[in-house]
């Protein structure tokens, strides 16, 4: 498996992320909400972007090979096969492109905990990433299995990694607003029944936690990886 992707996020959260917060701290609370939004967002992203770069990557493993290629029907006569051979220079790239191609329009467009979902798959890790109450909401560590406290976070993997997203989405799309939006509050309860509180705040322990949780995942897929 291709993990390069995931030792640069790491070197990202620990040049840039942290020594942000660090440096907000100096800060008066007042003068450093915004910025601290921007960081939060920023990270979130980026850990989005890790994820789709990891699922294009390995687009040959099993698993994705077999999502890209479920829209795959229209069939060839043996004379086009030929043809379309004598015309890619390399065979191999042509390949790996029709493979990411359909990637990007399927599995890249679901949502972002899905994506996730897709990317711990392929490489392995344990299916209970999916349900499974692990995570520590208080310090983003991730545990083998933790007692829920209550239904305002999701406390599996891939739905934590939501509910992540969707403080993301409502800074990013709701102008800056700490409300969630609708769609997201739907499938919160939809897919984790969670049902978080219609309002949220970024505080710099939120930078804090959120990284220390991605860290946790990406050991999970470095693992998954040298197991695979």
């Amino acid at each position: 498996m291709e993990t390069g992707k995931i030792d640069q996020f790491i070197r990202y959260v620990d040049s840039e992320i942290l020594p942000a917060t660090e440096d907000l701290e100096n800060l008066e609370v007042a003068s450093r909400k915004h910025v601290q939004k921007l960081v939060y967002t920023n990270l979130v992203d980026r850990f989005d972007s890790l994820i789709d770069g990891l699922v294009l990557d390995n687009c040959r493993c099993d698993y994705l090979t077999s999502e890209a290629t479920k829209s795959m029907t229209q069939q060839i006569t043996e004379a086009e096969l030929i043809q379309l051979l004598m015309r890619s220079g390399d065979i191999q790239e042509a390949i790996d492109e029709k493979l990411k191609a359909s990637i990007r329009n399927s599995v890249l467009r679901e949502r972002h905990s899905k994506k996730l979902v897709s990317a711990m798959t392929a490489f392995d890790v344990p299916s209970n990433f999916k349900s499974l109450p692990r995570v520590n909401i208080s310090t983003g560590v991730i545990l083998e299995k933790i007692k829920p406290q209550n239904n305002q976070v999701p406390y599996s993997i891939a739905g934590y990694s939501d509910w992540l997203y969707s403080r993301r989405n409502a800074i990013v799309h709701g102008n800056g607003t700490n409300k969630y939006l609708q769609n997201d509050l739907t499938q919160l309860k939809k897919l984790y029944k969670c049902v978080p509180p219609a309002s949220f705040r970024i505080k710099l322990g939120t930078v804090q936690i959120a990284a220390e949780f991605y860290r946790g995942v990406c050991n999970l897929l470095l693992e998954g990886a040298d197991e695979a």
